[in-house]
């Protein structure tokens, strides 16, 4: 029978070395090169896009205006203001996906020609002067879709706020804003 020497102190001491340097190698070189290939980067986001509906917190503040300017609307805040003088004052009541229903027969999607998967803020008015934004009829609501360079507003007759048991004549005509 042949016995067997155990290992010399040398080959225990390469092997530990080698050990080491595979395990720096992986912590130093390896790992920040698979985090980077995971992790996202911290770069903006691509720009969308003008004129698509934006999901999320975007913020309107400043001056809009309809295409061709006829109509120019500067906001601040829950306070909005039309060009011709008239004042609007407004605060949040509920969001809504722009799938569901406006009014008995559309849904916000199909009223404000916006995709259906965007969505549809729906504003109480608190305060009006002379906005002229229902044909003469006082405003309840406002209904927004955000874009990133403007937003959608349907303007809705006074009563309960939009929904499936709306009638059609309480929505007002749609006004697409941009800066």
């Amino acid at each position: 029978m042949s016995a067997t020497a155990p290992p010399s102190l040398k080959w225990i001491v390469a092997v530990g070395l080698g050990a080491f340097a595979l395990f720096m190698l992986g912590a130093l070189v390896v790992e920040p090169v698979v985090h980077r290939l995971i992790e996202p980067a911290d770069d903006p986001a691509p720009p969308r896009p003008s004129g698509r509906v934006e999901v999320g917190d975007a913020v309107l503040a400043g001056r809009y205006a309809t295409a061709g300017s006829t109509l120019v609307v500067q906001i601040e805040g829950g306070a909005l203001s039309i060009g011709n003088g008239g004042t609007l004052k407004s605060e949040p009541h509920r969001l809504v996906p722009a799938d569901q229903r406006a009014s008995v027969s559309t849904i916000f999607a199909d009223a404000m020609t916006v995709p259906t998967q965007a969505q549809i803020e729906i504003r109480r008015v608190t305060a009006e002067e002379d906005t002229r934004l229902c044909a003469g009829h006082p405003v309840g609501w406002l209904a927004l879709a955000v874009r990133r360079d403007g937003f959608v507003m349907m303007p809705v007759r006074q009563g309960p706020p939009p929904g499936a048991l709306t009638p059609d004549d309480r929505l007002c005509a749609v006004l697409d804003l941009s800066r």
